[in-house]
């Protein structure tokens, strides 16, 4: 399953743009992360699966899951166990890599508060199509902005 979740990932990320016309503009992808931030940390699972396309891919833990209705997108925010404090966000086309502090919230009871966490948001049309955790990537000299 490791493997199928390491394919996915790859695949998910090296997938060319179309064309400058059908990525969303830096600022419109970070507005897209930073919101869905606040609305996990405010638990409003509901609000979050309104912020992905559907179907939506979710690769997280060696797990790949194809997630097709907001019900499943809004349980699979349910569970996760943190909340976080954006600390960078790095856009490139479609992408963008989004590194966290990691905190408890409402209704989370995070297993590694105050540690870092990161995730590749492939933002397309002003929705999420895909969600990937990533290791953490190693501090840019220029430091990316949230």
């Amino acid at each position: 399953m490791r493997t199928l979740a390491l394919v996915v990932s790859v695949g998910l990320l090296a997938i060319p743009v179309a064309s400058a016309e059908a990525t969303d503009s830096p600022t419109a992808t970070k507005r897209v992360v930073r919101a869905w931030s606040a609305r996990l940390n405010a638990y409003d699972n509901a609000g979050v699966a309104r912020l992905f396309a559907h179907p939506a891919v979710f690769v997280q833990g060696g797990s790949a899951l194809r997630l097709e209705t907001p019900a499943q997108i809004a349980l699979w925010h349910r569970l996760l166990p943190c909340a976080g404090r954006i600390v960078s966000i790095d856009v490139d086309g479609e992408l963008a890599t989004a590194v966290f502090r990691l905190a408890n919230g409402k209704h989370r009871h995070c297993d590694a508060p105050g540690q870092k966490a990161a995730a590749v948001f492939r933002v397309r049309h002003g929705k999420i199509v895909a969600w990937v955790q990533v290791p953490v990537p190693p501090p840019a000299t220029s430091g990316p902005t949230a």
